[in-house]
């Protein structure tokens, strides 16, 4: 028999390297291999927990608990011990931020059948729940074709973008009777995710919508940005590159450019590592277009900062101030001067023309290299450029166990060759 407080330190550890996992997932200096060392600690503490003496000594009691991560291990934990069923009922019974953490465990989860459950609970009237629901089923890739063409007239806007970034390709009479008003819509994560599905689907109406967007851009423009970038040739990269000329767009514009490849971008981004707001971005932009690392004598030591650099934010003194951690801080700063010095030397070996992708000229074997080597904080929009490109043949879960995320890579490799590689355009109808 298992003695409650080992069960106890179990459920302990896989509450913080959850949190730790978690954090890893869209960290920009770790890697897939990185990631996979860290989950593979968290797995060892979640099977410890998959024993029947842990149910009602640590596993159920640690739903009271207020720390997301305890609850979606001990949601994990339920799964794995085969009660679906209570967890589908917590999950009615429960609201944010609580309902997210159960459901959190419910995508990543191998339990036998969850999926055919969980379409059980688009049935009901709760409509947070359903929202909710039908994300965990996009995530899973276990939603219907006819379930989510319901859903993108839904009321819900978390439903509507859920079914966009589900169902791809759209079918051709969702394409028609439904993109033009998702595409127009006022909710910028609908335009959003209906600008990725119709590029997805093949449709022009969908880059012109995304091209509108990054002309006149309204408040979240970032992901047409990013898909602008992602498709566009010189002309959309200086579009982008006019941005900066914005304060208020500038660090969107960056994170943007970084995935466009182009020699202009890369020029843009050497200029702005010597402005302290966004050098880390600029600097994190260029070595992925380039493939220099910014370490050793590209990057400052740990601990030391340039002149003018802002405040980290747990040194902020306003009372309004955002205290919360986020990837961009744990970028490098760039020693503005090496790397300056390393571009006087190798810019030539950048075409105009061309796009690059950790310094190699675009293709579809560079991006799936990319999606396993990359930092993950960049591998959410490498993956989704595949999905567009494949026509959402190729998805990888960039947020599940590595292990999935391997497995769909290696289905990518194998078809890496015949991906189309110039820009989405020309690949419209």
């Amino acid at each position: 028999m298992v003695l409650v407080d080992v069960l106890e330190e179990y459920l302990d550890a896989a509450e913080f390297r959850w949190l730790q996992w978690e954090r890893a997932l869209e960290a920009p200096d770790f890697t897939l291999e990185e990631t996979a060392e860290r989950e593979e600690r968290l797995l060892a503490y979640l099977e410890g927990l998959e024993d029947a003496d842990a149910l009602d000594t640590v596993v159920r009691p640690a739903f009271d608990a207020e720390e997301a991560p305890r609850v979606s291990a001990a949601t994990h934990a339920l799964l794995a011990l085969g009660e679906v069923d209570e967890v589908l009922v917590r999950l009615r019974g429960v609201v944010a931020p609580a309902r997210a953490a159960i459901l959190r465990a419910v995508e990543v989860s191998e339990a036998a059948g969850l999926g055919a459950r969980l379409l059980e609970l688009l049935k009901l009237e709760d409509e947070a729940l359903r929202a909710g629901v039908l994300e965990a089923l996009a995530f899973r890739q276990e939603a219907p074709t006819e379930v989510l063409a319901r859903f993108l007239t839904h009321e819900e806007p978390r439903a509507r973008i859920a079914a966009l970034r589900a169902g791809l390709p759209l079918p051709e009479e969702a394409v028609r009777r439904h993109l033009p008003a998702l595409l127009d819509s006022a909710h910028p994560g609908i335009r959003a995710a209906a600008m990725e599905a119709g590029l997805a689907s093949g449709v022009r109406m969908a880059w012109e919508s995304c091209r509108k967007e990054v002309q006149a851009p309204r408040a979240h423009a970032r992901e047409a940005m990013v898909l602008l970038a992602l498709g566009g040739d010189e002309a959309e990269a200086t579009l982008l590159v006019d941005l900066l000329a914005s304060a208020e767009l500038r660090a969107d514009a960056l994170w943007a450019l970084g995935f466009s490849g182009r020699v202009a971008a890369m020029e843009a981004c050497v200029r702005y590592l010597s402005v302290p707001e966004v050098a880390r971005l600029a600097g994190e932009a260029f070595s992925a277009m380039t493939g220099l690392r910014l370490e050793d004598a590209f990057a400052l030591s740990p601990g030391e900062t340039p002149g003018g650099a802002p405040a980290p934010p747990e040194e902020e003194e306003s009372l309004d101030a955002d205290l919360t951690p986020r990837p961009e801080d744990d970028l490098p700063w760039p020693d503005v001067a090496a790397v300056k010095d390393w571009w006087a030397r190798n810019q030539t070996r950048f075409a105009k023309g061309t796009r690059y992708l950790l310094g190699q000229p675009f293709s579809g074997p560079v991006l799936v290299e990319a999606l396993a080597s990359s930092p993950m904080r960049r591998r959410p929009v490498l993956a989704r450029e595949l999905a567009i490109r494949t026509g959402g043949q190729h998805r990888i879960p960039t947020r599940a166990f590595t292990w999935r995320q391997r497995e769909a890579l290696a289905k990518a490799e194998a078809a890496a060759s015949h991906v189309r590689a110039t820009p989405l355009p020309s690949t419209l109808r």
